[in-house]
Parts: structure tokens; C-alpha cells; sequence
């Protein structure tokens, strides 16, 4: 029996790394949960003796993580990389490799892009190329050139074998949160227990900044709801209450979201939950529906406030329905999360100001601001790759590496002191946690602005 360690290496600061998100910790300074890591324990722990280690969400050192792994002993370690995190990455995995003996394999959105190239690198010996659940969970039971979707070294050749189909989605196991220190993901603010669960994969949006088609492709795909169900009743049972139903675009089918909504009403099922959304996939019915079954915060994909942007980016929204879909959800009683990206191909100031400005005319309770990264995996990566160089470190949403002419990390600080910095926003964020919350609020805030 194999030996498999899952881990999150060790960075300098909090980084979210789950499906498509690759970035910083932003306005709540807050890691997601492990759940690919957890769902390939579950699919594991019956064939192989695994351990899960989250030295993000952990706050490891990798002096605490050598450790972890000379007493471990692995066979296998597997581990969760993105664009910003590479070479960071690829420190931890020379380390490990100094200290023991043993076969490390990469999955990701960034080494699905450019697997070749992670395999150049003495200290990975195998890529996990698109979904990694299955994948990985493989390895327990059969030699790597036996297994679809990976792509590794052999005697100094680099191979890759067939192609993985994307997996069925009730294929997902109940993750493994039992062995996952659940205190240390909390909901910002309240610090209540919470996890992330898959409800969907795949966009058929072909957005040109996002990397979410190259991962999980353009067809959505839905998971049953009696298997949701049967995962938040799993987590209910280890004292979570509240959960990010993950999605690229949670709304995307408005009956399937209804019918998951009645199943929670019916059965008295009682959460609080949050979900991803698009301005163009909502109406009256389903919002108000979801406010019933236990949401409270939705977010939506805005990016910007000038149509031709909008279009050039493949975006497929008109300025018109932002304020419809905002207005709706915040009449209904939703927290509203307002998505922005400055520097987007055709962006000047004038237009990055505007889109400021129209920010702050919105109903939001909150908005975060992004500059554009033309992430490998992204249609504009390709347009971009010659540019902006293999830095990756400097990948992020907090650094300008596409403009040379605009002062984006400016107007991204400026809109977030704008925004923020307004009483009316206060008081609002305010209510929407309460008053015993303000000391919270007061050290979450300080931390936020002390790092835009």
C-alpha cells in the first residue's frame, strides 16, 4: 500500500488555490478550504495510507512541513500549484527532494497549460493534466504509465499519455473534511466554520481572461442534488453551518438552482451559503428563492463599465444588465459582491476611472478589484505570453505586468479607499454583521488596507 501525502506547499502569505482561483488572499484575508485536496482523500483512504497537509491554510513553515514528511515517509506527494505560487513551488519541492526519496506529482490550472514545461523543472517527475480527482486517486492502484491524463519523466523523456475525459461529477466522493482542521478556514468576520462545495464544473462562456475553460471546459456540468445534499448533511454533522457552493456560474441553470433550493426548504435542511454568478443568469424568482433556502451573499462577475471592453473580452453582457441583476439582488436582501478588472485589452484611464465610478454608483455591499493577468490557460495568455515573460511570481492580481501606460496598481488602491472608505459602505457592511462584530470588522479592515 502506497504511502500518499496531499499537500498545499507553504507560501509567504495566504493564497487562494482552488479550481480557477489563483490568487492573494483579497478584502477578507482569507483562505479557501482544501476541497480537491480533500475530495482526492476521500477517493484515496480506502486503497492507500494518506495524509492531507494545507501548510497554507496551517500556517506551515516548510521547515514544519520537511518534518511532517521525514515522519511521514511518502511514496507519492501530490501537490496543489498555481501561476503565482510556481516558483515558490518549486523551492519547496528541491527542499523536499533533498531531504527524501520520493515521486512528486503537480496538478493545476497553470501546469495543465504548460505541462511540458513543468516537467523540464529536476524536482517534478509527473503533471496531472486537467481534473485531478480521479487522476490522482489512480496512483494508489496502478503504474503512472498505465494512467490517462498525466504527463511524466522517464529516463530523462518526457511522456504523456492519453487524454482523461472531464469525469462525471456524481463521481465525487463526500470529501475528507474529517481530517482537515476545520477551525482554520472561518467566515470572515463572524469566524464561523465554513467549507467549499462542488455544485458544477465548466463554463460555456468563452470569457478570454479566464482560465476556467482550459480546466474544465465549455460544457457545465451539474452535480446530482441528492449528492449535494448528501455532502452538506456530511459536513453539518462535523459543525459546519455555512458553505461556498462552487461553481463557475452557480445560476447558470435557474431550475436545477430551484430545485436545489425546494430540496433544501422541503427537508428544513438549514444553512447559510454563498455562490458565484453571472449578471445575465438571474431573475426575481430564483434570487428570492435562494434568500429563502439559506443564501445570503452572491457574487457577480462585472469586470467593467464600457461595453466595448465588455465585447472585446468575449464577456457577453450588456452594461444594462449589471444594474438590473445588482439592484435585484440587493432589493431581495442579498449581500452583493461586484467583481472588477482594470487594464483589460482596450483599457485606458478614462475607462478605468469610469469603471470606478460606476462601482461606486451600485448597490454593493462589497467590490473587489483586480488588474488584468493574462494567466497560462487563458485565451489572452496566448496574446499576452511574448510580453509579459515567465515571471511568475509577478502573475497576480495586485501587480500591473500588461501596461506600461496606466498606473494600474494606483487605480486599483484608489478604488479600494474609494469604496470602502465611505460611511455609507461602512454602515452597510456594518448591519450586514452586526454590532458585536465591530471590533472584527475594525482589525479586518486595518489588515486589508495596510496590504492593497
Amino acid at each position: 500500500m502506497y504511502k500518499i501525502l496531499l499537500l498545499n506547499p507553504p507560501a509567504e502569505c495566504g493564497y487562494v488555490k482552488e479550481g480557477r482561483c489563483q490568487h492573494k488572499a483579497a478584502v477578507f484575508s482569507t483562505v479557501y478550504p482544501p476541497m480537491t485536496l480533500a475530495y482526492m482523500a476521500s477517493l484515496l483512504r480506502d486503497k492507500s495510507d494518506v495524509k492531507l497537509l494545507d501548510a497554507i491554510g496551517l500556517d506551515m513553515s516548510l521547515e514544519d512541513v520537511l518534518k511532517s514528511i521525514i515522519d511521514f515517509k511518502p511514496d507519492y506527494i501530490i501537490c496543489n500549484t498555481t501561476t503565482p505560487t510556481f516558483k515558490n513551488d518549486i523551492v519547496v519541492f528541491r527542499e523536499i527532494k533533498g531531504h527524501h526519496s520520493c515521486k512528486i506529482v503537480v496538478y493545476g490550472v497553470h501546469v495543465t497549460a504548460l505541462w511540458r514545461e513543468a516537467l523540464e523543472c529536476d524536482f517534478i517527475d509527473a503533471v496531472v493534466i486537467g481534473e485531478p480527482e480521479i487522476t490522482v486517486s489512480e496512483l494508489a492502484e496502478k503504474e503512472i504509465r498505465q494512467i490517462d491524463g498525466i504527463a511524466y519523466k522517464i529516463h530523462g523523456k518526457i511522456v504523456k499519455n492519453k487524454e482523461r475525459g472531464f469525469m462525471d461529477l456524481d463521481s465525487l466522493p463526500i470529501p475528507a473534511w474529517d481530517i482537515v482542521d476545520l477551525s482554520r478556514y472561518r467566515v470572515p468576520v463572524t469566524g464561523e466554520k465554513y467549507v467549499l462545495l462542488t455544485t458544477g464544473r465548466g463554463c460555456p462562456y468563452n470569457c478570454s481572461f479566464c482560465v476556467s475553460q482550459s480546466y474544465y471546459g465549455l460544457k457545465y456540468r451539474k452535480r446530482s442534488i441528492s449528492k449535494i445534499i448528501d455532502e452538506i448533511l456530511s459536513a453539518k454533522k462535523l459543525g459546519v453551518e455555512n458553505f461556498f457552493l462552487f461553481a463557475e456560474t452557480f445560476t447558470l441553470d435557474k431550475q436545477y438552482v430551484s430545485n436545489l433550493c425546494d430540496e433544501l426548504l422541503s427537508r428544513r435542511i438549514s444553512i447559510k451559503w454563498v455562490c458565484n454568478s453571472r449578471v445575465d443568469t438571474v431573475d426575481e424568482d430564483v434570487l428570492s428563492k435562494m434568500k429563502q433556502a439559506g443564501c445570503w451573499m452572491i457574487s457577480f462577475g462585472i469586470e467593467s463599465s464600457s461595453q466595448d471592453i465588455l465585447d472585446s473580452c468575449n464577456k457577453g453582457i450588456v452594461v444594462g444588465q449589471v444594474e438590473s441583476a445588482v439592484e435585484m439582488a440587493n432589493k431581495i436582501g442579498l449581500v452583493v459582491v461586484g467583481h472588477f478588472i482594470f487594464g483589460l485589452p482596450g483599457e485606458d484611464s478614462k475607462s478605468a476611472l469610469n469603471t470606478l465610478d460606476f462601482s461606486l454608483n451600485l448597490p454593493l455591499t462589497f467590490a473587489e478589484y483586480y488588474i488584468f493577468t493574462p494567466f497560462p490557460g487563458s485565451l489572452l495568455f496566448e496574446q499576452f505570453k511574448d510580453k509579459v515573460g515567465d515571471d511568475w511570481a509577478t502573475f497576480e492580481y495586485s501587480q500591473n505586468i500588461v501596461s506600461t501606460t496606466i498606473d494600474l496598481q494606483s487605480i486599483r488602491k484608489k478604488a479600494y479607499m474609494s469604496f470602502y472608505l465611505r460611511p455609507k459602505i461602512m454602515l452597510k457592511i456594518l448591519s450586514v454583521f452586526g454590532l458585536k462584530r465591530l471590533h472584527s470588522l475594525i482589525i479586518s479592515g486595518v489588515k486589508f488596507v495596510l496590504n492593497i
